[in-house]
């Protein structure tokens, strides 16, 4: 196992995070269907899979930026979209 992508969040008043996602937890090959536990299988297309990750930023506070950015191992991980959630005070949404 090794990290494919890191997602570096950049918070308002210059905080960073990095969170790695990991081939074989995260990521998996998209040529078949293959589980791995930290992402689910979304649609397959053409015979090979798409997969849906979620990441969870460790702080409630404003994301002024994302990075998205490959890790130093072999893998070449594809990323189809990305969706951004708000979260409000006291409830998970409007």
């Amino acid at each position: 196992q090794s990290v494919s992508m890191v997602v570096r969040l950049h918070y308002r008043g210059g905080h960073i995070e990095d969170i790695k996602l990991i081939n074989g937890v995260h990521f998996a090959d998209y040529i078949r269907h293959i589980d791995v536990p930290e992402s689910e299988f979304a649609w397959a297309l053409g015979g090979q899979q798409i997969r849906r990750v979620v990441v969870t930023p460790g702080k409630p506070d404003v994301i002024d930026t994302i990075e998205l950015i490959k890790g130093p191992d072999s893998t070449a991980p594809i990323v189809m979209a990305v969706t951004v959630e708000r979260i409000y005070a006291g409830r998970g949404s409007p």
